[in-house]
Parts: structure tokens; C-alpha cells; sequence
């Protein structure tokens, strides 16, 4: 006999594998920044998050009672946080389980307690059906293989018609330099937290719901691999750090090299991770009005 209450955890552990294994690749605790989670907190959160995921999927699929009830009580855990978050007016955010996408805040609320519910029937519930015939069998796999390729159409035909819209609009894009905005460039970097003022340094202004914000965090990482010292400063979490710094909206990146404001750009609507890259004629031109401390302690020029 088929049990209804067995189909609903299994498909309860494959969404918590696949949302665990999706946070596990990424690596990108920035999607708690809605929730509240404090910055510091954020790694060992998301590696928290990520270890009750995937333990609960594992316990689901080796058939331990205890995980069905875990599941559950993870996914209430899942609805409050998202009806907190919505509760305050965020109306689009990730969540950080399948994919970067933004979605509608309503339609991941929606989809939390449609989980909860299949988890709380897999936990509680104790349904059985009779074995389906070998044609019903055949004739349910055609049709949703059917589906899928009617689906897969689709999404074919709809990612045609975007590169094309692309190809027509995506032009020659630059970061956009602000000379008005932001700390004067050559002047000695405002008080932060973090800032060590030695060698080249780069200030991420960002804000949780700046949907272009998360399309050019990888960039912003990538020069962190690269071995340059990244400060993102989030706007709900140091409000007077943009205020000090006279940020005039969000994304927005500054330049500091040895202590001084080397350059300051907002990147264009189409951001490219190369639009993080500071101009080279800016950065010469930084470098030779920033002064710096010599060994001896006396101020001189960069001799660029």
C-alpha cells in the first residue's frame, strides 16, 4: 500500500536538501540582513541554517519519526520570520533557498506555509491508497512528461525574446562618478569601524531591499578574494555611517586608498562586475593627490 504520509515527507527532505545545498554553494549570508540578523552573525547563521537543512533532509529519507516533526517546526519557524519581515513592509526579498532570485515577500510567505502544511501531514498524518495499475502508472508519467516539455517550451521561447530585448537595450555602460556626492575625493576618509586605512581599500554602501545592491555584491566579493579590503555598511544597520559619509542613496561604492578618498561611484542601472572596477585615469590621479606617512613619519606624495 502506498502511504500519502510517506510521498509528503519525502518531498518535504528533497526541498530541504535542495534549499541546504543551495545556501551551501552559494555561501551568501546577505539575505539575512531583512531578518535582523546582526552582521557578525550572519556566517555562523547561514552555516547553522544550512546544517539543520540538510540534517533534517538526511533523517527524513533514512525514515527517523523525529525529523518529520523538526521539519514542521522548521517551517513555522520559516513562516514567522517571513510574516515578521512582511509585517514591516518589505514586500520583496531572497530567502535564500533555491537560487538569488527576489521574489514577492506574499508569495514566499505563501510557499512557507504550503511546506509547513505537506510537513505537518507527513508528521501527523497516516493516509493510505491502494497501488495504482501499470497503465495509470504509464499514462501519469506521459502526461507530466508532456507538461514538462510544453514547460521547458516556454521558458525556451521567453529566454529567446529577453536576449533579444537585451541585445537592443545593454549598451556601453560606466560607473557613475559623483563629485558632489559622497566624501571629497582627496580628502582623509570620515570615521568607520573596519577601516584600516593602509594600502587600497573599498566601501560598500548597500540596503536590504536594493534589488541592484545583490546583482553587484559578487563583484564586491571578488575584489575581497582578490586580497582588497571590502566594508559593506548596510543602511538599516548604521544609519549615521551614511549619513557621516554623505552617501546619497544606495548601491554605492568608495574608493579609499592609504586613509584617503581615492574616488566614489554609483554603478548604472545595468551593473557588469567590471562597472566596480575604479577608473584608472581617477585612480592615478588619487593616488598623486593623496598623501601619504613614510617610514620616518613625515608626509609625502605617492611618487606616481
Amino acid at each position: 500500500m502506498l502511504s500519502l504520509d510517506l510521498i509528503a515527507r519525502l518531498f518535504v527532505a528533497v526541498a530541504l536538501l535542495w534549499a541546504g545545498v543551495s545556501k551551501l554553494l552559494s555561501r551568501d549570508s546577505s539575505f539575512l540582513a531583512p531578518y535582523g540578523v546582526p552582521a557578525r552573525w550572519r556566517g555562523a547563521a547561514l552555516a547553522a541554517l544550512t546544517g539543520i537543512e540538510l540534517a533534517t533532509g538526511v533523517l527524513l529519507l533514512a525514515g527517523v519519526g523525529a525529523a518529520s516533526i523538526a521539519a514542521a517546526v522548521l517551517g513555522a519557524v520559516f513562516v514567522a520570520a517571513l510574516a515578521s519581515v512582511r509585517a514591516r513592509g518589505v514586500r520583496r526579498l531572497r530567502c535564500g533557498c533555491f537560487g538569488a532570485k527576489e521574489r514577492s515577500t506574499d508569495l514566499l510567505l505563501g510557499r512557507a506555509v504550503l511546506f509547513t502544511g505537506v510537513a505537518a501531514f507527513g508528521a501527523f498524518a497516516d493516509v493510505e491508497v491502494g497501488r495504482p495499475s501499470s497503465d495509470a502508472i504509464v499514462f501519469a508519467a506521459l502526461v507530466v512528461l508532456g507538461l514538462a516539455v510544453l514547460a521547458l517550451a516556454a521558458l525556451l521561447l521567453a529566454l529567446y525574446r529577453q536576449v533579444g530585448v537585451l541585445t537592443m537595450r545593454l549598451g556601453p555602460g560606466v560607473a557613475l562618478e559623483l563629485a558632489e556626492e559622497g566624501p571629497p575625493v582627496g580628502d582623509v576618509a570620515p570615521e568607520l569601524d573596519g577601516l584600516n586605512r593602509v594600502g587600497e581599500e573599498l566601501i560598500a554602501f548597500f540596503s536590504a531591499d536594493c534589488h541592484l545592491c545583490r546583482a553587484i555584491a559578487p563583484g564586491v566579493r571578488a575584489f575581497e578574494r582578490e586580497g582588497m579590503p571590502v566594508r559593506t555598511v548596510y543602511e538599516h544597520e548604521e544609519p549615521s555611517v551614511f549619513e557621516r559619509w554623505s552617501v546619497p542613496g544606495t548601491p554605492f561604492l568608495v574608493h579609499v586608498v592609504d586613509g584617503f578618498v581615492a574616488a566614489s561611484a554609483a554603478p548604472p542601472m545595468r551593473p557588469r562586475n567590471d562597472l566596480l572596477v575604479i577608473p584608472e585615469a581617477r585612480r592615478v590621479e588619487s593616488a598623486r593627490a593623496a598623501p601619504s606617512k613614510s617610514a620616518s613619519g613625515r608626509r609625502m606624495f605617492h611618487p606616481c
